[in-house]
Parts: structure tokens; C-alpha cells; sequence
């Protein structure tokens, strides 16, 4: 009457029946208890998720993409997450804007919204597939809209508020997010439209040579080398990204 029978076996109370070589069930007065596991370093793991957000480069008045990379010690078969954008001026209102929430594989299903600024992104499958184990896979692409009202060379940075990983079976994978930021605008593109060609580089030598004043934004843009001055090492830089991309 006081303790528990297994298999043809008597266990008494705080007796433990094994049931692998790193778990076990514990009698208690209501009956088994557990299953535990065995603290030791041969069976201790290290279960843990990790979400990463990659730098990205965006355009005033265009789409910016931001990737999403999951590593994982074990499948996974959901994830849900909250981001959100730091550094803006509240007088212009929001540099980045939640716009689509796109994932990279056809069997999982990606749903987001735009709470307050907050992206909150969820990515499930219906056909019960899940991420492979100890791969850095590219999971989604986070895309955001960016505003006409923002000067070039502003940086803001993307924070996860909270992660939420699940395993194959439902159960919770203890996780944290890494964030990424975001510059608005790109060095060499200095008229600011979205592509680096001749017309960045006849105004970036009448700059070196005082002929127009650059804004602050066209500084940025045309200061290659950021050594606080436009000249003819700034010019040299950019006829070479552009060769770079032909």
C-alpha cells in the first residue's frame, strides 16, 4: 500500500524506475511522478532557438527587405515573434512601416500584422513539415515599406520584443532574438534614386570642387571614404562601385 508497483516490481516511495538511460519516472503517494532527467553532463542538452535578423540597406519611398534566419538544437515546426523598429523621430512618423510578412518555403504558411509599429509575425505548417536541426535555414523575409520622409543616412534599428519557438510536437524551444538594423540609403547614390551611375558621379566632382553645396543627405551619400571631406578619393571609390556592378 505504500509505494508503487511496475512490471512485477515493488518500487517504494522517492524510488526511481529508468525508463532511458537519462530519464526517469519517481514514486510518489500519488502514483509516478516525471518523467525526470538525470542532471549530468552526459545527459544535460542545451536546447535553444535563435532568430536572426540580417542588415539591410533601404531607399526612401520603396521597399525594404529584411531576411529571417532560424538555427534551432531541434526541429522546429512554428515560430511567432514580435519586432520593432527603434530609433525613429516621432515628428516624421515612422521610418519603416510593416508591409508583408513572405516565407522562404511553399509548406509552411507566414502570417503577420502591424500593432502600433510592432511587426508580429507568425509561421506555422498545415502539412506538418519542420526546420531541420543544427541548419541555419532562411526562414521569411520581413518586408517593410519605408517612408518618403526620411533623410538619407538615418540608421534604425529592428529589436525582437519577444520569441515564441515551437518543436515538431508543440512544445516550446527556449529561444531569443537577434536584431538588425536598417540605413536608409546608399553611399554612392547621391540624387538619392535608388541607383548608383554617372549622374552620382557629375554631382559628387561639382561638390569636390565647390561648384554645387550637397545637403546633408547628399554628404552622406557622396563620402565614400567618410573622412568628413568630398574630393577626388570620394570620386575614384565611386567610379569603382559602379565598374563593380557592370
Amino acid at each position: 500500500d505504500d509505494g508503487c508497483y511496475e512490471d512485477g516490481e515493488f518500487y517504494c516511495y522517492g524510488c526511481e524506475l529508468f525508463i532511458s538511460d537519462c530519464e526517469y519516472l519517481e514514486c510518489t503517494e500519488d502514483g509516478w511522478s516525471g518523467p525526470f532527467t538525470l542532471d549530468n553532463d552526459e545527459c544535460s542538452s542545451d536546447h535553444e532557438a535563435v532568430l536572426k535578423l540580417v542588415d539591410v540597406v533601404g531607399i526612401a519611398g520603396s521597399e525594404v527587405v529584411v531576411p529571417l534566419l532560424l538555427h534551432s538544437t531541434d526541429s522546429v515546426g512554428g515560430v511567432q515573434f514580435s519586432v520593432i523598429s527603434l530609433g525613429q523621430d516621432s515628428a516624421l512618423g515612422q521610418y519603416l512601416i510593416p508591409s508583408d510578412f513572405i516565407s522562404m518555403d511553399d509548406c509552411f504558411t507566414a502570417s503577420f500584422n502591424n500593432v502600433d509599429g510592432s511587426f508580429i509575425g507568425i509561421i506555422f505548417s498545415l502539412e506538418g513539415c519542420d526546420y531541420p536541426a543544427n541548419e541555419t535555414v532562411h526562414i521569411a523575409d520581413l518586408v517593410y515599406e519605408v517612408s518618403d520622409f526620411v533623410q538619407v543616412g538615418i540608421e534604425t534599428n529592428l529589436e525582437f520584443e519577444y520569441t515564441i519557438v515551437s518543436d515538431s510536437t508543440g512544445n516550446e524551444i527556449p529561444s531569443y532574438g537577434v536584431g538588425a538594423s536598417v540605413i536608409l540609403g546608399m553611399q554612392g547614390d547621391v540624387n538619392g534614386d535608388g541607383e548608383i551611375n554617372v549622374v552620382d558621379i557629375v554631382l559628387t566632382v561639382n561638390f569636390a570642387i565647390y561648384a554645387q553645396e550637397p545637403t546633408d543627405s547628399e554628404f552622406w551619400a557622396a563620402d565614400i571614404n567618410e573622412d568628413g571631406t568630398i574630393n577626388v578619393l570620394d570620386i575614384v571609390s565611386l567610379v569603382n562601385i559602379i565598374l563593380d556592378s557592370i
